[in-house]
C-alpha cells in the first residue's frame, strides 16, 4: 500500500497567518485605547455641563427671588452697582485686580 503524500506545510503561509494575527491584535488594542480616551473626554465634558447646569439653576433661583419681591429698588441697586459700575456722588469704590 502506498502511503499518501504528506503535503509540506508552507512556512511562508504560517508566517503570513502569524503576521495577520499580530496586526489584528495591535489594531484591536489601539482601538480599545482610543475608545477609552474618548470616554474619558466625554466624561469630562459631562462634568463641565453639570457644573454649568448647576450655575444656571442658581442664577434662575436668584432671578425668581428678585422677581417675586414687590420692591424693585433692591434689584435696580444691585444692577446699577455690580453690573453697570455706578456709584453715589463722592463715593469711592475699590476693586481687587487679579495678578497678571
Amino acid at each position: 500500500m502506498a502511503k499518501p503524500d504528506k503535503k509540506r506545510r508552507s512556512h511562508f503561509g504560517d508566517f503570513v497567518k502569524l503576521a495577520f494575527f499580530i496586526l489584528l491584535l495591535v489594531f484591536s488594542v489601539g482601538q480599545i485605547i482610543q475608545t477609552q480616551a474618548e470616554i474619558a473626554e466625554q466624561k469630562s465634558q459631562v462634568e463641565k455641563l453639570k457644573n454649568q447646569i448647576s450655575e444656571t439653576l442658581q442664577e434662575n433661583d436668584e432671578y425668581r427671588r428678585i422677581l417675586n419681591t414687590d420692591d424693585e429698588s433692591e434689584y435696580m441697586f444691585i444692577v446699577a452697582v455690580e453690573k453697570l459700575g455706578y456709584a453715589y456722588p463722592r463715593e469711592r469704590r475699590f476693586y481687587v485686580r487679579p495678578k497678571g
